[in-house]
């Protein structure tokens, strides 16, 4: 497949997509993406039902590309790491792009193509990873051995993993100790040098994170944090123990959330606040819950590209 598409000298754009459903909703997102400044990697769950046959004429200025061999992606598992970073490695491999920015299938673009690269090209070089302050129960993820890294999302495997969990701490036991972790965001945008700094640790990330749990928040804010890109971060806020609130430019409604584990799915009721944050993504949409904003959104940003 033929990656750059346009052959301008126009700073360009690699979308990197984790995707498991809702592959109409997925289309839609990848519509809206496709402009000669950006190409577009995708990576779908082995779990679902895909033919990347169905996509042929999606995009017209963005090279499209479907992650081959696919990974069997469970919630929580360290297969959420190892897939992002076959979506960096494909990316960084088809061509040296400014930006990578990580979505999920369920996220979609809330600014033009053109207000996102103008912000992009006038920051060139930052770094844009949302951390967070650490949770209590956060540190149990990397400190004690997993048994089934893959089983967070399982009553049975999850629960064999607690009652190991809690006979580690009894007896003192913890994984990892030299290691500076970090918590942040799972979704980022990375420059190139970045990208491929992260590619050229992959050793050290399956070694470290692979018997963790629910590593897709820790890994890349732990790299980051432990490196000098870490002075490149987007800051927006300082503390005398951490940087917070940087941002990743991804709009996430954790207050209204589901549960503990799920943000906020939009609705219709939320297009006027959509429209006023600054942010140029949310997440996230599903098209079972409220098909309405996702159309609408759609809509709107088609036109303003026409």
């Amino acid at each position: 497949m033929e990656y750059g598409k346009s052959g301008s000298m126009t700073k360009r754009h690699a979308y990197l997509i984790l995707a498991h459903r809702n592959f109409s909703q997925l289309k839609k997102l990848a519509e809206l993406l496709d402009d000669e400044r950006n190409d577009i990697f995708i990576h779908v769950d082995s779990k679902a039902e895909f033919n990347p046959a169905d996509w042929i004429g999606t995009c017209s200025h963005s090279a499209l590309a479907f992650i081959e061999p696919r990974i069997r992606v469970n919630w929580g598992g360290v297969s959420i790491m190892r897939a992002e970073l076959a979506l960096l490695k494909a990316a960084v491999s088809a061509g040296c792009y400014d930006y990578y920015h990580l979505l999920s299938g369920m996220d979609l673009p809330i600014k033009d193509q053109d207000t996102i690269h103008n912000f992009f090209d006038s920051h060139s070089g930052t770094e844009f990873i949302n951390y967070w302050k650490f949770k209590k129960s956060t540190f149990s993820r990397f400190h004690y051995y997993t048994i089934f890294p893959e089983g967070a999302g399982y009553f049975l495997t999850n629960l064999v993993n607690n009652i190991f969990k809690g006979l580690q701490m009894a007896v003192g036991y913890k994984i990892n100790r030299n290691v500076d972790f970090r918590f942040a965001s799972q979704w980022f945008s990375i420059t190139d040098s970045l990208a491929r700094y992260v590619i050229s640790k992959e050793g050290w990330l399956e070694k470290t994170f692979r018997h963790t749990n629910t590593c897709d928040e820790i890994f890349m804010a732990t790299i980051v944090w432990n490196s000098p890109f870490r002075e490149k971060l987007y800051v927006k806020e300082e503390t005398e123990e951490h940087i917070v609130n940087e941002s990743n430019m991804r709009f996430i409604d954790w207050t209204r959330g589901e549960s503990i584990r799920h943000p906020w799915t939009f609705r219709m009721s939320d297009w006027d606040m959509l429209m006023s944050v600054p942010h140029f993504w949310a997440h996230k949409f599903d098209e079972a819950v409220d098909s309405g904003i996702i159309d609408r959104i759609y809509r709107t940003l088609l036109d303003k590209k026409a």
